[in-house]
């Protein structure tokens, strides 16, 4: 028997385009488990249409066009037509939960859904954007409001890290870190085999999260070591990145790959790198490519961001307090002084072992 309708609506491409799909997807199995039936309004940038139309692959996925002119941000900023005609659908919604969509929305679905309960995914603060100085300062001020003003706004909050869930003292937060079905076929794929000492970084190097400069420079000083850049192309890095020397011969840049792809890619690796400033926005997130690394068992070498530093030990990699090159390069070395190791699965992140307390979260509701 069903225990009602969940609704999550967001900017994700379902089913595995980026880590916001792959975020929702894996709470969904938790909610799914607890015997909900769980329904997705999610984006796509394929020709663009007017309102809802359901997926071709998976009668539960609802996607609305992804807005690609101001007029259309704008009225995807603050109306709820789309959510309502998904809404429809449901005789038992019990909960609709909005992941990472602008202050100005969740207002509207809070007028326009009085009798349902609403949440909301926070899983980043994160003040910048691309585009023109409008769009700019309209972010930047977002952001703030999701900082400052979100708790006040909402039924119940999940957050993806210590931090955030310290920040908002509210009385409801479930924390879910970024996580995994470790049961999935793309966790036992055949590992690629490499010559020599190859480090892994997968992600992208739009705004300011990413230091792979930093990992570019360093590869480049370590004799034996080479470097495998997921998500990257090198016209792109070389234009992020203008005269910085580096070695070309030992960076593979293997550009966009599909998500099953780039995890077969970093459980072949020998060592997992990615390197960010510790700020404000990264200390508040949770990068996925560190559960993905931490799911596979390389070793990993990572600066001191969000709540990395509880999973890690001597065993498992190594923790910069510096994103310097020279920290990195000796980081590296020390790596693969060591015997090449790999350990078994870790099911740190696996969504079953947040079953319980997504129940008790469920519960308060």
């Amino acid at each position: 028997m069903s225990s009602g309708t969940i609704l999550y609506v967001g900017n994700f491409e379902l089913p595995d385009k980026g880590a916001s799909a792959n975020r929702v997807v894996s709470n969904a199995k938790i909610f799914e488990s607890l015997g909900f039936c769980v329904l997705f309004l999610g984006v796509t940038k394929t020709p663009t249409f007017k309102g809802v139309k359901q997926s071709d692959d998976d009668s539960r996925i609802f996607e609305e066009a992804y807005p690609s002119s101001s007029a259309e941000w704008l009225e995807h900023m603050i109306s709820v037509r789309n959510i309502k005609t998904v809404a429809e659908k449901c005789d038992d919604l019990r909960l609709i939960i909005l992941y990472n969509v602008p202050f100005s929305l969740l207002v509207s679905v809070k007028h326009a859904f009085k009798n349902t309960k609403i949440a909301y995914d926070c899983t980043e603060w994160n003040p910048y954007s691309d585009g023109n100085l409008l769009k700019r300062k309209i972010k930047s001020f977002d952001e703030k409001l999701i900082r400052t003003k979100l708790a006040e706004k909402v039924d119940s909050l999940i957050v993806i890290s210590k931090t955030m869930q310290d920040h908002y003292h509210d009385s409801n937060i479930l924390l879910l870190p970024p996580l995994v079905d470790v049961n999935d076929p793309i966790w036992h794929q055949e590992r690629i085999d490499h010559e020599g000492f190859e480090f892994c970084f997968a992600g992208d190097i739009n705004g300011s999260k990413e230091r792979l400069d930093a990992v570019v420079e360093a590869v480049s000083a370590v004799d034996g070591a080479k470097l495998r850049v997921i998500g990257v192309t090198k016209s792109s890095f070389d234009e992020k990145y203008p005269g910085l020397q580096y070695d070309a011969d030992k960076v593979i840049f293997s550009g966009m790959l599909s998500h099953s792809e780039t995890v077969k890619n970093v459980i072949s690796c020998d060592c997992y790198v990615f390197i960010r400033e510790k700020d404000r926005r990264n200390s508040a997130g949770f990068p996925t490519k560190f559960a993905e690394a931490f799911t596979s068992g390389v070793p990993i070498i990572t600066t001191d961001v969000s709540d990395v530093s509880s999973y890690m030990n001597e065993k498992r990699g190594i923790v910069l307090s510096s994103s310097y090159p020279s920290s990195v390069a000796g980081a590296m070395k020390k790596i693969m002084e060591q015997p090449k190791t790999k350990t078994d699965l870790d099911p740190a992140f696996h969504y079953e072992s947040y079953i319980k307390d997504a129940e008790k979260w469920i519960s308060r509701l």
